[in-house]
């Protein structure tokens, strides 16, 4: 009895578990700036969000993600500011067994305004949705980049239950 019982519990275990493998990392640089760095995710995901600021720059990346019921999801958010102010947004959601997702999203400010945004969207089985976004301003510009990938495609593949003969075959009955 107490082997079924540990069978059971090393099943639901590994059940909750396959859901459970999100890599997530978050780092902010300054050398005189302000940077800020959030990143969030959920189920199977490899998230990154990194922001550098300098010479009294403003930067600020931000992901998030998540990817379910057998699907992944990763992206990079980089912000980077020299002067000037650099906002990063990126988001990346695979929903669905199979399904891939991935955004990167890049801002770069040379003491202008820079914003740039990645969304990648992946629902169904075996979908596929990738979206790249950068910006990049000199001084005194305003940049501004937005990219979304969305891919639903959530009809199952087409398998044949019944033989295909290429000569029917013919019943006589009595």
């Amino acid at each position: 009895m107490n082997i079924r019982i540990l069978t059971l519990a090393v099943a639901a275990l590994s059940l909750i578990a396959s859901e459970v493998d999100a890599q997530v990392t978050a780092s902010s640089y300054s050398t005189g700036g302000t940077a800020i760095s959030t990143a969030s995710g959920r189920g199977n995901t490899r998230l990154n969000a990194t922001s550098f600021a300098t010479g009294g720059g403003y930067a600020r990346a931000s992901m998030r993600g998540s990817g379910r019921n057998g699907g992944f999801a990763s992206g990079n958010s980089t912000a980077i500011a020299a002067g000037g102010v650099a906002i990063s947004n990126g988001r990346s959601h695979a929903n669905g067994w199979g399904a891939r997702s991935r955004a990167d999203s890049t801002a770069l400010s040379l003491g202008g305004f820079s914003r740039s945004t990645g969304i990648a969207r992946a629902n169904g089985t075996w979908s596929n949705a990738r979206a790249d976004s950068m910006s990049v301003a000199d001084f005194g510009q305003f940049s501004s980049s937005r990219s979304r990938a969305v891919d639903n495609r959530w009809g199952q593949p087409i398998y044949t239950t019944q033989p295909v003969y290429s000569n029917q075959p013919v019943y006589y009955g009595q």
